[in-house]
């Protein structure tokens, strides 16, 4: 579980956060919640491209590992990138 503690993953569990107390705040009616949620998106963009990075660069996996991990992110930017991180434990033992 070493790539739980990557920056990466890490921020994708903190646009996940700021993202439900945007939410929370909308619902409640206070007017700081788009601001909130636009911070969420940005920081959520952030990770999702970062991940799309991640994914190219990675020279320990097979193209269709690849394959399967780009497709993976970029239809779900947020949950994809955090399972890439959660499944990928280190070079040669990767989980797809």
């Amino acid at each position: 579980m070493k790539n739980l503690k990557h920056p990466s993953f890490i921020l994708g569990v903190i646009s996940i956060i700021v993202m439900f107390v945007g939410i929370g705040m909308k619902s409640f009616g206070y007017r700081g919640g788009d601001y909130v949620l636009i911070a969420a998106t940005a920081l959520g963009g952030i990770h999702w491209i970062w991940t799309i990075f991640d994914v190219v660069a990675r020279k320990d996996m097979k193209a269709f590992q690849k394959r399967f991990w780009l497709i993976a992110v970029i239809a779900a930017p947020v949950l994809g990138g955090m399972l890439f991180y959660a499944m990928h434990q280190k070079a040669g033992k990767i989980t797809t």
